[in-house]
Formats: structure tokens, sequence, C-alpha cells
């Protein structure tokens, strides 16, 4: 009986031990997931706003009454710009390619005075009421969520200008509007980043010449004026940018 007794003590102790024994074991953890990366590619949409310091150059030849003129000036048009911008990237490494095409509203415009013969001037007001662009993109990966890249492509727009021909102790005498639509190229640069979820935000710069366009106005029967006009435009502007889906995976 005392056997059994000790035997019976002996196994409960052993198996009181190995049970406390298991206890102070460390509990196993998964190891954590790595952090989801991010991807540019996809479809995007968004808006941009900014400023634009353009410039319109003439040369003005003018006729009036056999006399008649030479003048080259420019003048600046400036303004705020707004509009809105949509586009597709494709990542590969640690390079994206892509395109990009946007329309702005414009508020840019300026005016000038050309002497043409004493006593004689004409004043022109140049206004740019909207352009937009066609790029496409390549930058390449700074971080994983800021890109660094560079844009070149088409650029089309309408350049309005108002003349008038003004003579001392008369007044104006005559008046003409030109408007047309041009087409022309552009170049920049720009950095965009991620700020969360779909969203990236960017900060941009385009160089935009809409070309050079000649215009011959008949005033009166008594002057005829030819405007060679040329029109660049020089753009910083923010803006951002949705992707949807997000942007890890």
């Amino acid at each position: 009986m005392k056997k059994l007794l000790l035997a019976t003590t002996a196994f409960v102790v052993l198996a009181v031990g190995s049970a406390s024994a298991a206890d102070l074991r460390p509990a196993y953890k998964a190891a954590p997931l790595p952090p989801p990366v991010y991807s540019w590619t996809g479809m995007y949409w968004g808006v941009n706003i900014g400023y634009s310091w353009g410039q319109n150059k003439d040369d003005l030849s003018a006729t009036l009454l056999g006399a008649s003129a030479v003048v080259s000036d420019h003048q600046n048009v400036n303004g705020v710009i707004g509009g809105f911008q949509s586009g597709y990237n494709y990542q590969f490494g640690q390079w994206v390619w892509g395109w990009e095409t946007d329309f702005q509203v414009s508020g840019q415009k300026g005016s000038t005075v050309y002497g043409v013969v004493p006593g004689l001037n004409v004043s022109a007001d140049h206004k740019l009421p909207w352009f937009g662009t066609t790029r496409s993109r390549l930058g390449f990966l700074w971080s994983p969520t800021v890109l660094v890249y560079g844009t070149a492509g088409a650029a089309y727009g309408q350049v309005k200008s108002d003349y008038a021909v003004n003579v001392a102790g008369v007044g104006t005498v005559a008046t003409a509007s030109v408007k047309d639509n041009r087409v022309g190229w552009t170049a920049g640069a720009g950095i965009e980043g991620v700020i969360g979820g779909g969203w990236t935000a960017k900060l941009e710069y385009l160089y935009i010449d809409l070309g050079k366009e000649t215009t011959t106005v008949n005033l009166l029967n008594a002057a005829t004026a030819t405007f060679d006009r040329r029109f660049t435009d020089n753009i910083v502007r923010v803006g951002f940018n949705y992707r949807w889906g997000g942007g890890a995976y």
C-alpha cells in the first residue's frame, strides 16, 4: 500500500512539473507580414491650379496712306490657370512610363502700344482663354512613393488679340479682333508623391510654344497691318490625382 501511494505521488509530481515546464515555454508567434509595396500602375484623374508667365511676340508691319513702318515688340501675358488632367501609368521596376492629357482655363492677359509713325499708334490686348496638352511621361522612383519625371508632347490653345488704331487728336479710327486656335509643343518636369490611399500630389513645370501665326488686317481701306504673332508660356502648377484601387498590391 505504501509503495502504491509513493508511486502515485511521484506520478502526480512529475505530471505537474511537466505541465509547469510546458507553461513556461514561449508561445509561438507568426512573423509579421511585410508592408505592401506601392504600385504606380493604373488610370488616374485629377485637378490642378497654378500660374503662367506667357509672352506674345509681335512683328508688326503697317502701311497707312503710303507711309509704312515695321515694329517689333513683346508683351507679358500672365495670369492664374486651373483645370483637370487624366492619364495612365505603367510601372516597371523603379521606372514609371505613362501618358497624360490636360485642359486648362486661363486668366492670362497683357497689353501694349505700338508707335508706328509720329501721331499714329496701335494698341493691343492679348489673351489666352484656354489651352491644353497631351504628353508622355517617363519617371524614376526616388523612393517607392516619390516619383521624379520628365514630360513632353503636343500643346494647343486659343490666342485672342484685340487691336485699335489711334490717331493723335482724333482718337481711335479703327479696330480689329484676331482669334485663332494653334497647335505647338510642350516639355517640362515634375515631382509626384503619395499622400494616402489612391491620392497623390504633384508639383510641375511646363514650357509651351504655340508657334507663329501671320494675320493681315485691312483698316478702312486706307491702312494695312500684318502681324506675325508667336506665343510662348511658362507654367508652374500643383495638382492632385486619384487612382482607383488604392496603390498597394
